[in-house]
């Protein structure tokens, strides 16, 4: 859910409480701190944990130019090794031996620290020459994409971003470090071009065939929309790596990367596999309900020895809002570590809608906004609805109801189709087993 949702679901946590809400008409605030409460544990992770993550692996398919904070870093030459393969770079120099014809361009490019052939294919080709004004011996040129090998010999190839094989092999070399290790840390950096722009790519861990399979997506701005929607060319759009030891993909989507600061991804070994654990610093200690529990038990005897007569109610009412995050969070699909530090692994949530689902949000949020005019209403001397308190609950609740029978439906839509589709998958698999027996003893 949304900080907003969360914050008003912990103020209406607090209006449960009679004296919190009397006690704003002497001018006392402390009903806003349950709502802080509610907002707090998405606080803890973001604005604090995150920040202590240590890593095993460190992805940066993209460097950056230093001083100018974006992609991609100048090198020399003779700076292209081994380790820099595939990785997003721009070299300059000056043009001999040009080759161009259609689809393929290729020329030596010359500095002060050595010499390499430089391949533009296809759309590449194009955005190249344009970019340069074209391509002719003795041009001093600059050209951005990456290093690879062919045959054995050293080729930059001109791109527009790095090869994704940079980031598969990586991510797959992590899952088997974790395997014989038991555990890795993995921060996959994200690709930042000029002009707040960003290069969007997704991880795919297929754990059924033991691979990684990376894509790489569309230029976007920093909010994720499309500033070009032409897919990258094929010899450069898709790579996969296996691992050589199995693992098993917990967090249902693939890990999609674009603007901001990139992701984490943990590995854990759990028997004889690796389990994936997504964004592994957020909703671990803190997602739980046992740490609702300790920092309201904090601010009960902070209250206590400050000498609030409001301690008891605004521990309570802080405890059910820090509580009520968590319940929100576990419609989603990512689940929290509930009983931390009694449990150590998250428990998956009810897949009824993305953290930014629009009507997830809205309905929570009108729920309890119901709930906070029932409240204020039944604490109010005259009451301006003169409804019973039950029917008027009843009343406010009922459009988020609706609405929440419309996500449980879709959600039982969606399980059910892919019940279906892997009903068929296995019928076809089972069909190309019987064949090929019938097959065999032909």
């Amino acid at each position: 859910m949304r900080g907003l949702t969360h914050y008003i679901s912990g103020l209406a946590a607090a209006t449960f409480f009679k004296p919190l809400v009397a006690a704003v008409a002497h001018g006392n605030l402390a009903i806003l701190i349950p709502a802080v409460y509610a907002y707090l544990p998405d606080f803890l992770d973001f604005k604090v944990w995150k920040f202590f993550e240590k890593w095993d692996f460190h992805v940066d398919p993209a460097p950056h130019e230093p001083g100018l904070n974006r992609a991609p870093r100048r090198v020399k030459v003779a700076q292209l090794d081994g380790e820099e393969r595939y990785r997003f770079q721009r070299i300059e120099g000056r043009v001999s031996q040009v080759s161009d014809r259609p689809g393929r361009l290729e020329f030596t490019l010359t500095d002060d620290t050595g010499s390499i052939r430089v391949v533009a294919l296809e759309r590449d080709r194009d955005d190249l020459l344009e970019a340069t004004g074209g391509v002719a011996e003795g041009d001093t040129v600059g050209v951005s994409g990456y290093l690879d090998y062919v045959d054995g010999e050293p080729v930059f190839v001109a791109a527009d971003a790095p090869h994704p094989m940079y980031v598969a092999e990586r991510v797959a070399a992590a899952i088997d470090y974790a395997y014989e290790h038991g555990e890795a840390r993995v921060k996959v950096e994200n690709i930042r071009l000029i002009g707040d722009t960003y290069r969007r790519y997704l991880i795919d861990l297929d754990g059924d065939s033991q691979t990684v399979r990376v894509v790489m997506g569309p230029l976007i701005a920093l909010g994720g929309m499309p500033l070009d929607e032409r897919p990258a060319p094929a010899h450069r759009l898709v790579a996969e790596a296996r691992t050589r030891h199995r693992f098993v993909k917990k967090y249902p989507k693939p890990t999609v990367i674009g603007g901001f600061s990139g992701t984490s991804i943990g590995f854990r070994r759990e028997g004889d596999v690796v389990e994936e654990v997504f964004l592994p610093w957020h909703r671990e200690w803190s997602h739980s309900f046992t740490m609702g529990a300790f920092l309201a038990a904090l601010l009960y005897l902070a209250a206590t020895a400050l000498g609030s007569s409001l301690a008891a109610p605004l521990a309570l009412a802080s405890m059910l809002g820090y509580w009520a995050h968590i319940v929100e969070d576990q419609l989603g699909y990512m689940g929290s570590n509930l009983f931390y530090p009694f449990t150590r692994k998250r428990t998956p949530g009810l897949r009824l809608g993305e953290s930014g689902s629009p009507v997830l949000n809205f309905s929570t949020a009108l729920l309890m906004t119901g709930f906070i005019f029932a409240n204020l209403n039944y604490a109010l001397p005259r009451p301006p609805v003169a409804l019973p308190y039950p029917q008027l609950l009843a009343a406010v609740s009922a459009p988020s109801a609706a609405l929440y029978g419309y996500v449980v439906a879709k959600w039982l839509r969606e399980r059910r189709a892919e019940e279906e589709a892997m009903i068929e998958e296995k019928a076809v698999e089972e069909a190309l087993e019987e064949e090929n027996e019938e097959i065999g003893a032909a």
